[in-house]
Formats: C-alpha cells, sequence, structure tokens
C-alpha cells in the first residue's frame, strides 16, 4: 500500500522498547481504547505506507508498547523509530454526533450566515481550550475558534462550515 488517501493517523512510533522487538507508540487519537482493540497498523515511514499485524498492545505511562508482526528484536524495532501509525478511514470509530475528525473539516468551505464565502479549511489546530480552524481567506490565513458561539453550522458531505461574522474575527 502507497496511498495516502485512505490513511487515518492515530500516533507515531517513538523508539524500541527492550530486546523482543516491543516499539513505544505515542497516541493522537482522542480515542484511547482504539489502541487495545487494533488488528493492524498501517506504518508510514520515508514515503510508503505497509500493513502491519498487531500480536499484542499493552500500556506503559503514557505510551502504548506494541508488538508487531514480523519485527522480532530491537533492531527491527528502530527501524520504525519516527514512523506515523494509522488506520485505514473505513476503519475509524464513529464519533458522537456534531463531533468530526479533522480530516472532515479540512477542505471544507467556510460562508459567513449571510452566504459571503470566508475561505478554504486549510488545517484544524488542538489548542487546550478548543480546536481551532485555519481558513485560506485569499492571501490571508485566517484562524476561527471551533465555539458554538461562532461555528453555526458543520456539513463534512456538502464540505460546508457556516460561521457568525463577529466583528474582529475575520480581520
Amino acid at each position: 500500500m502507497s496511498e495516502d488517501s485512505d490513511f487515518v493517523l492515530i500516533g507515531f512510533l517513538r523508539r524500541a522498547h527492550g530486546i523482543r522487538g516491543e516499539i513505544s507508540a505515542e497516541q493522537v487519537s482522542d480515542i484511547p481504547e482504539r489502541f487495545r482493540t487494533l488488528q493492524y497498523v498501517l506504518v508510514r515511514k520515508g514515503g510508503q505506507i505497509r500493513e502491519i499485524a498487531v500480536e499484542s498492545v499493552r500500556t506503559k505511562a503514557k505510551f502504548f508498547l506494541l508488538k508487531l508482526e514480523g519485527i522480532d528484536d530491537r533492531d527491527a524495532a528502530r527501524d520504525l523509530t519516527g514512523a506515523d501509525i494509522g488506520v485505514r478511514k473505513e476503519d475509524i470509530h464513529p464519533v458522537p454526533e456534531d463531533t468530526y475528525y479533522q480530516f472532515d473539516l479540512v477542505g471544507c468551505v467556510v460562508f459567513g450566515e449571510s452566504g459571503r464565502e470566508i475561505g478554504k479549511v486549510e488545517d484544524v489546530l488542538k489548542m487546550p481550550a478548543n480546536d481551532v480552524l485555519v481558513v485560506r481567506a485569499g492571501e490571508r490565513e485566517v484562524l476561527i475558534p471551533i465555539v458554538k458561539t461562532i461555528v453555526k453550522e458543520v456539513d463534512p458531505e456538502a464540505g460546508r462550515i457556516v460561521i457568525t461574522e463577529m466583528e474582529g474575527l475575520l480581520d
């Protein structure tokens, strides 16, 4: 597999652990229990993606220790250090109503309640208080907090987000 469009990032492989091929994984998923039920991971490193079966998962501090099929010693685990790990879009966990994956929002066009097109979502930043849409508005980049007082409608299927244009928000 070498196609990125189906890859959903869930974490990063950090470092080899022990001598039997385990590797520590840092999760970026908001669904930590996903790691306990993994049957496979997509490992992305050096522009290539490969599927590897998961033999076991256990926790250590804030990390997960993964034992991947065919990774049987410290050197093989060390070779995966720095890789992204993910799953296919078809295997993601469903999210509650009015909750979205970041990849659902990237590419959506943002409109004001008046119908005026503001720009296109390029990224979503995870911030301590709330997530923030990074919107390309012509030559400018606009940051829009994802809060109910501003974001009024999200329709990823239609590729559309509607916001309240508050004074100073788009300046």
